[in-house]
């Protein structure tokens, strides 16, 4: 059996008892105590479990607090950028695209001055970025304003995305597991749950500080999405995790 299969029984064993031996897993997958050793060290290294006495239990989730915009907007800035380049790799020109709030999506705007598209938002920052424009065509979705992400929420945002569709659609996140993503705001959540439904191809935008975290709301399982959109500094061992459920890009 291979690691990566491996590492993947283990999390499900845990996930379904909360606490793993490691005579019944070398048994359960005919290897060795001490290659089960060595399993559950890495995956304590990633932040999956802890290590007990003879196993493993599983580790409770890293709770994201959200800070105020300005703050989150600083923090991982080449990240950001880094990921708001592959972004821009992937649109083409003519394409309805929508872009949705937060401190990621912000960095958008000077990779895609020059382009022929037409942006679909609920951002206030993507607005005032591409308002003056010439070469795209912006349509803003207006609704209760949200201070922590710059974005319009509710039930007049979300009944105006239920009605849209977009060729692509790329939205931030502040939580990843190995199953969902997960967001502060329920709300907001709704509404990028509504456009994510109403795109051909669907992105979550994170950086690798946004793995193994769980926020407030799940809005969407990681199996139904194209594909997350991250930094290069995500371990490369992280990557093959969640690979078994999404592309990593």
């Amino acid at each position: 059996m291979l690691k990566i299969d491996r590492h993947s029984y283990i999390l499900n064993e845990l996930k379904n008892k909360h606490l793993v031996r490691v005579s019944n897993l070398a048994h359960d997958m005919n290897v060795t105590e001490m290659t089960i050793r060595r399993d559950l060290q890495e995956l304590e290294d990633y932040g999956h479990l802890t290590r007990i006495h003879g196993g493993a239990k599983l580790k409770p989730k890293n709770f994201y607090q959200e800070d105020n915009y300005n703050k989150k907007i600083s923090v991982n800035v080449e990240e950001k950028k880094q990921i708001a380049r592959k972004v821009s790799e992937l649109i083409k020109d003519n394409e309805t695209i929508f872009i949705g709030p937060g401190s990621t999506t912000s960095y958008l705007a000077e990779y895609l001055q020059d382009r022929d598209i037409n942006i679909v938002t609920n951002s206030l920052t993507v607005f005032e970025q591409f308002k003056d424009n010439p070469s795209c065509d912006l349509i803003f979705i207006g609704g209760r304003y949200r201070q922590k992400t710059k974005g319009f929420i509710g039930y007049f945002t979300q009944d105006a995305l239920s009605k849209i569709s977009v060729n692509k659609a790329f939205v931030g996140v502040n939580g990843i597991d190995l199953e969902k993503v997960t967001i502060s705001d329920e709300e907001e959540g709704r509404c990028n749950e509504t456009i994510l439904n109403n795109a051909t191809e669907r992105y979550v935008l994170a950086d690798h500080s946004k793995f193994s975290t769980h926020a407030f709301y799940t809005f969407f399982q990681l199996k139904d999405l194209t594909a997350i959109i991250s930094d290069d500094v995500l371990d490369e061992n992280i990557k093959d995790q969640y690979r078994k459920e999404v592309e990593i890009i």
